[in-house]
């Protein structure tokens, strides 16, 4: 994994003790169109990119502003320094057989810079949901991993659950992340606290189900402290399905 600096920043900011918010790329994007709210409405600074064989090459505009000359990649890094916060967008989903190696290599790098824990943002099919309870009430569930007791507690009162296990056919209980993306092998690799916040969501128009995800993680760390957030769209989310129809056709 190699990162790359900005050609604008003269000075990379120094980021120990940190918090890296990042997606899984999972069902509906949910992750990536929550990260996209949070970098939208924060005072971020884009520091550099991150290149390796386990990302699918992509360049696009900037999504946060039509006037900007800058270019968006398949893994952009933004920080707010105001919140101690370090942004990873990952755009393009993972090579499978490069994926652990990306991973192994993350993590090694987001100790190395002093990051003090990561949250990850995903989704779950809801068409797996496998009990009455995933069917009614909160639709947002957690899993963490070498998580402080005192910031569990928190996330408990937060607004979701810990996702329940599920029983396979040979009687063995596991945690099942249908459309979760690579959820389950970082926490598994990572070894800094690290929490997963995701919403069971199905494929379509899921703007909603990022606000919701971000509310949730607002709930949990209060890094905007307004009870009830006003959270401003990209303006890239404009068109993200295309002009309406024309009546011309009906």
């Amino acid at each position: 994994m190699v990162f790359f600096p900005v050609y604008n920043v003269l000075k990379q900011p120094d980021i120990t003790g940190y918090t890296l918010i990042m997606p899984s790329v999972s069902v509906g994007n949910v992750g990536q169109l929550a990260v996209d709210l949070l970098i939208n409405n924060t005072s971020c600074q884009k520091i550099g990119l991150i290149h390796h064989p386990a990302l699918l090459p992509l360049v696009g505009g900037n999504p946060y502003s039509s006037s900007s000359k800058d270019v968006t990649t398949s893994a952009d890094l933004h920080v707010a320094p105001n919140l101690s916060l370090v942004f990873l967008q990952i755009r393009s989903p993972l090579i499978k057989g490069e994926r652990l190696s990306l991973l192994k290599e993350l993590c090694t790098w987001i100790k190395t810079v002093g990051i003090k824990e990561v949250v990850v943002l995903a989704s779950c099919n809801a068409y797996e949901r496998w009990s009455s309870d995933q069917l009614f009430g909160s639709q947002l569930r957690y899993l963490t991993s070498k998580l402080p007791e005192t910031q569990l507690e928190a996330l408990r009162n937060a607004g979701g659950m810990e996702l329940e296990e599920r029983t396979d056919e040979n009687g063995t209980k596991h945690r099942f992340l249908s459309g979760a993306g690579f959820v389950k092998q970082f926490l598994d690799t990572c070894e800094l606290p690290t929490t997963a916040l995701f919403k069971f969501v199905d494929e379509g128009d899921n703007t909603i189900d990022a606000v919701a995800l971000v509310n949730y993680l607002n709930a949990w760390k209060t890094f905007i402290k307004e009870k009830d957030p006003k959270w401003k769209f990209p303006f890239s989310w404009e068109k993200m399905f295309g002009e309406p129809a024309l009546p011309s056709i009906y």
